[in-house]
């Protein structure tokens, strides 16, 4: 039977509590560090715009992707 080192259970214990701390942290974090009615509202404002960013480039690539389509077979509709 293999026994773990003084090393490796000390390596074990240490994970062990940084996986028990960790939400606790994040809990903590969040009560602390509350952002403002204004920051929330420019944080979404921003989303949006990346969102609709985003479906820009989208589209751009999609009408890219249709006109080398129909760039492609026209030439066998002649």
């Amino acid at each position: 039977m293999y026994r773990l080192s003084t090393d490796e259970t000390q390596m074990f214990k240490i994970i062990a509590i940084l996986v028990a701390v960790t939400p606790v942290f994040l809990f903590f974090r969040n009560v602390v560090f509350r952002r403002s009615a204004v920051m929330k509202q420019a944080v979404s404002d921003l989303r949006r715009q990346i969102d609709y960013l985003v479906w820009l480039i989208l589209f751009f690539i999609a009408v890219g992707i249709v006109y080398s389509a129909v760039n492609l077979i026209h030439p066998v509709w002649r």
